[in-house]
């Protein structure tokens, strides 16, 4: 039987919903970056929306995923991220499909940085 991650996040929805600054960089990291289970489950990174729903709903604070979403560094895995998801058996595992943008006009690729900045990807830069 496979590990399902969104239910072994239910093991840190106290710390979510008593520290909002954990309850972002928990976002932060589920976003764009994949995870690995010890039993060798995967989890892809889920898509900004689907997170900040999932991470908005695990605080149980009527909040909505426009309380998460697109607040910056998503794919950023904090060591106290880290240190809570191994503790329920999970790795982070790097970075997922980067979000690219098209210009379908000069067919110009360009994907988002670890820093934010859009950069020209480059042949053998796809996911």
């Amino acid at each position: 039987m496979e590990r399902d991650l969104e239910y072994d996040l239910r093991a840190l929805a106290d710390q979510a919903r008593n520290e909002r600054e954990f309850a972002v960089e928990l976002y932060r990291g589920l976003c764009n970056a994949d995870w690995r289970h010890n039993d060798g489950t995967e989890w892809d990174g889920g898509s900004w929306r689907y997170v900040g729903d999932l991470v908005a709903h695990l605080r149980g604070r009527r909040e909505c995923y426009l309380d998460y979403y697109a607040s910056g560094g998503e794919g950023e895995i904090t060591d106290r991220v880290a240190q809570a998801m191994a503790a329920i058996g999970w790795r982070g595992v790097g970075h997922g499909r980067r979000l690219r943008k098209v210009d379908f006009v000069s067919g110009k690729v360009e994907v988002l940085s670890d820093d934010g900045d859009w950069v020209v990807e480059r042949q053998g830069d796809e996911d």
